[in-house]
């Protein structure tokens, strides 16, 4: 329990009157007991609080330390990838410049082998119209000879029938 000198002063007993009067000796050795108590109380806590205040001192350094470190480790790494992503970047405007160039000259050539398609077509077109054209002559010509020819041997033929002499052979030279 604890007395304070209003508690003491109205304690009821009459044993406190006033400032400067002398208490019981049992009464005053509590007391002191108590304050001694009181004050290595005081002295502890004021001990633990200050050992508190120099790990939480210690800590809010650590904790500084880290975050000093994390905040380097994060520009590093920002600066890493905006420089990968600058590199990235060039190499992809370089390979869309190399295809496109590719991609342009591919075109070209799709176009101009279209064209020579086009022309061997036409002219595959008129060879083999000339071809038949000329079959066509042919074909006529031959049956032109194997109708001459086929009338001659008819006329022979006759000829034989009748009695005739057979005229002397032809050359082939028509």
């Amino acid at each position: 329990m604890l007395y304070t000198l209003n508690g003491i002063n109205n304690k009821g007993d009459g044993s406190f009157k006033g400032v400067g009067q002398r208490l019981d000796g049992a009464y005053e050795q509590e007391l002191k007991e108590k304050l001694y108590s009181a004050l290595k109380s005081k002295a502890e806590i004021n001990n633990l609080s200050e050992k508190l205040v120099a790990k939480y001192s210690e800590r809010e350094k650590e904790f500084e330390n880290k975050a000093s470190q994390l905040i380097a480790s994060i520009a590093k790494v920002r600066s890493q990838l905006i420089s990968e992503q600058k590199s990235h970047s060039k190499s992809q405007r370089e390979l869309e410049a190399k295809y496109t160039t590719e991609i342009q000259s591919l075109k070209s050539e799709i176009k101009t082998l279209k064209r020579k398609a086009t022309l061997t077509q036409k002219a595959s077109s008129v060879d083999k119209d000339t071809i038949l054209s000329l079959e066509a002559k042919k074909n006529a010509h031959l049956q032109e000879l194997l109708s001459k020819k086929d009338n001659e041997i008819a006329d022979l033929s006759a000829k034989r029938l009748n009695g005739d002499p057979p005229p002397p052979p032809m050359n082939n030279s028509t």
